[in-house]
């Protein structure tokens, strides 16, 4: 109770300014009130864990004063989080925009978990050390059977794919075989009371998870024979009362080896539409059109890039190395002009929305140096020129003109900006208090009609297969 006084008013100021809808949102008052009720329940946390160190069991042991510094730490955390919340209180009051508001909610939010942490660390150390205590016999042979329990796991499965993946990857074999490695190393046995609190706390965490480590382990490998792009395709900003609805519609094309030697392949394409916050909606308001987020074959998904390039420009080969599995380097009038091989024809028109332009090599240029620099490469042929990729460019407008962006006048804020008044093909912009939108979920090629669309999951170990016919398997 003595806690919680101080914070009472801001559930009387939030009921009172969700009745008027004026001013702060309702939904940035809400979560005001909802992080600042959170720090009491932090308080309490901590404090509990503050009271279990009077157990006579562990006066004496070797961190009990670590976990007291550790502790009070916890408590310094929250006593600043409190007066974030305070200020807050006080913006709230006003009721009126402050960028101050999401700033401190931010660091309010930081420091109650970085609180709770500590006090959750103390908490499992704390019980760890009591069970010990109290009968040393039965904590050693639980730490023994523990042991036992990873050296007897199965791992044949699991290394079967991850020797299979080695042989197709090879600058990955080094990582794979440490990851594999650690699945089941077991540390020799402890000597002291304090090797065997510390045994316990990893041998409990790997015996408990060995099955999801195994399964996480197969779909790394998985990741590696898919290259995969997120074609931002539309975007769509909706106004539900005084709530506003930010949306963005990906489009992700997956390309699977099935056989790595001979390089043979399957794509598949899947669309949807994503909720997001604003501040992501704004990050790639200029993208439409662009892939947003790619990687390639060989590499794992947290590996992936996420600058946005024009779609396709990844699959492209250096003008040094003139040729890759997707294509070369054809030369024709004094140009060199990038060719796609027949079998990736698929992938290609999926990237550029079925209206593939050729890549000349002073364009691909141009965006390696960009891409060198961290930077989005839009096109432009001089800096005053109108960009060709990216929302504005002049290739997007002229292929997603019936987009929902589009029709919301999005494009409006372009100097390049056309005059398109196609439909939009995913319907009516939805209104307030109207139905959801539908999120038109995509589509594999080659599905019969009328039947679930079944995607492709990432991580999908190399020997599953997705059911039905896809286009672009070589043969």
């Amino acid at each position: 109770m003595k806690h919680r006084r101080k914070f009472l008013a801001p559930l009387i100021l939030f009921a009172a300014f969700s009745a008027c809808n004026k001013g702060l949102p309702p939904s940035l008052q809400r979560e005001v009130v909802l992080e600042n009720d959170k720090i009491q329940s932090a308080l309490q946390q901590v404090d509990k864990s503050e009271t279990s160190l009077n157990n006579d069991l562990l006066r004496g042991t070797p961190d009990f004063t670590g976990w007291r510094a550790s502790l009070d730490d916890a408590k310094s955390n929250l006593r600043s989080a409190q007066n974030d919340g305070s200020e807050l209180t006080r913006l709230v009051q006003r009721n009126r925009p402050d960028a101050r508001i999401s700033q401190l909610l931010a660091d309010e939010e930081r420091l109650r978990q970085s609180a709770l942490k500590k006090a959750q660390s103390v908490d499992q150390a704390t019980v760890r050390w009591i069970d010990y205590k109290k009968d040393p016999a039965a904590f050693t042979a639980k730490l023994d059977h523990e042991r036992q329990t990873i050296k007897a796991f199965d791992i044949a499965p699991v290394a079967k794919v991850v020797h299979k993946a080695e042989q197709d990857w090879p600058a990955k074999k080094s990582v794979l075989e440490s990851k594999l490695t650690a699945l089941t190393y077991v540390d020799k046995p402890a000597e002291t009371p304090s090797q065997l609190i510390a045994q316990e706390e990893t041998l409990g965490a790997r015996a408990s998870t060995m099955t999801a480590q195994a399964t996480e382990l197969q779909n790394e490998c998985g990741q590696l024979y898919d290259s995969w792009d997120k074609i931002l395709t539309d975007l769509d900003r909706s106004q539900y009362g005084v709530e506003t609805l930010y949306r963005e519609r990906l489009k992700t094309v997956r390309t699977q080896f099935l056989d790595v030697p001979l390089k043979k392949t399957e794509t598949h394409s899947d669309e949807h539409w994503t909720d997001v916050s604003e501040a992501a909606f704004h990050s790639v308001e200029n993208d439409i059109g662009m892939a947003i987020a790619h990687k390639d074959a060989g590499l794992f998904d947290s590996e992936a890039q996420n600058t946005p390039q024009p779609p396709g420009f990844s699959y492209v080969a250096s003008p040094s190395a003139g040729s890759n599995q997707y294509g070369y380097w054809s030369h024709n009038g004094g140009t060199s002009v990038w060719t796609w091989l027949p079998q990736y024809l698929i992938l290609r028109e999926l990237l550029y929305n079925h209206d593939y332009h050729p890549v000349m090599v002073n364009e691909y240029n141009a965006y390696r140096t960009a891409q060198s620099s961290g930077t989005t490469y839009y096109g432009r042929e001089t800096p005053n020129a109108a960009p060709k990729y990216g929302t504005h460019g002049t290739f997007t407008q002229s292929h997603y003109a019936d987009s929902r962006y589009v029709q919301s006048g999005g494009f409006r804020g372009s100097g390049y900006a056309s005059n398109g008044s196609a439909q939009s093909r995913f319907g009516a912009q939805a209104q307030p208090g109207g139905p959801k939108l539908d999120p038109n979920a995509g589509h594999r090629f080659g599905r019969q009609p009328g039947a679930e669309p079944s995607g492709h999951q990432f991580g999908r170990a190399p020997s599953a297969r997705p059911p039905g016919r896809s286009f672009g398997r070589r043969r």
